[in-house]
């Protein structure tokens, strides 16, 4: 039970069984909506991958707060936190178990946006060709989606990373703050959460508004130390989030 292998195996389980259930909620939710789009006017071209890539959003935004309830959850659980293991290894197998998990998400995602492409392909063809222009090589538009995909991971790990921080500073304050001095220190907290988030928002609408420079040298040094700059911080707050862990945050029974 103490190897990373078996102890990945173990909280995966029941992330996996999550989002499962998902996927199928998600598959559920487009077929119901091209099937009401069907009676009442006929699908559209381009109709069936753009449902199918809102509602992937919609799906994305839920799993991670779903995996990250998951990882929250661990902390402060006698199930995991007694076992005869490290508090790192706890906390790294935890994150990597929803990273695994919302990797496998996208994989399935990945799948249905080409199954959904492959019916709307002359369709968005012409459109991509009208949007992009002549200059636009393959190479190009798959440098882009790569970036992007390398960005977006990073973000979630960054947005777990916080949502741990914030977690455990609260119930190591919790143990030893008296009621009022909580509420402030809670208060505080939570302000930083609101900020930070409407800063990351803002990065996210700048870098894909300005997706473009990943296609020459100079923008994508500039996009690569942006992901790098991300990382470093997780990176940062996860030591932050062991050190906690090990130091101040107790168990509550199950």
């Amino acid at each position: 039970m103490t190897k990373f292998t078996a102890l990945l195996k173990v909280m995966s389980r029941d992330r996996f069984r999550l989002i499962n259930w998902l996927l199928v909620a998600d598959i559920a939710v487009v077929a119901a909506t091209l099937l009401w789009s069907f009676v009442r006017q006929g699908i559209q071209p381009g109709e069936t991958f753009g449902v199918a890539m809102a509602w992937s959003m919609v799906a994305f935004a839920i799993a991670f707060v779903l995996l990250s309830v998951r990882i929250e959850r661990v902390y402060t659980r006698d199930t995991y936190r007694l076992l005869p293991l490290g508090d790192t290894k706890l906390y790294l197998t935890n994150l990597f178990s929803s990273f695994v998990m919302f990797i496998y998400f996208g994989i399935i995602q990945l799948i249905i946006y080409l199954i959904t492409e492959a019916v709307d392909n002359t369709y968005l063809t012409d459109m991509l060709r009208t949007v992009s222009g002549p200059s636009y090589t393959t190479m190009d538009a798959a440098k882009v989606c790569v970036g992007l995909l390398i960005m977006g991971l990073s973000l979630v790990i960054l947005g777990w990373t916080t949502i741990s921080l914030v977690h455990l500073v609260i119930s190591a304050t919790n143990n030893f703050l008296p009621n009022t001095s909580r509420r402030l220190i809670n208060v505080i907290l939570y302000v930083i959460v609101i900020y930070l988030v409407v800063r990351v928002i803002g990065f996210l609408f700048y870098e894909f508004n300005n997706f473009g420079q990943l296609i020459d040298s100079g923008g994508t040094t500039h996009f690569l130390i942006n992901i790098l700059g991300v990382l470093v911080v997780a990176a940062i707050e996860a030591v932050l989030n062991i050190f906690i862990l090990k130091k101040w945050v107790e168990t509550t029974p199950n």
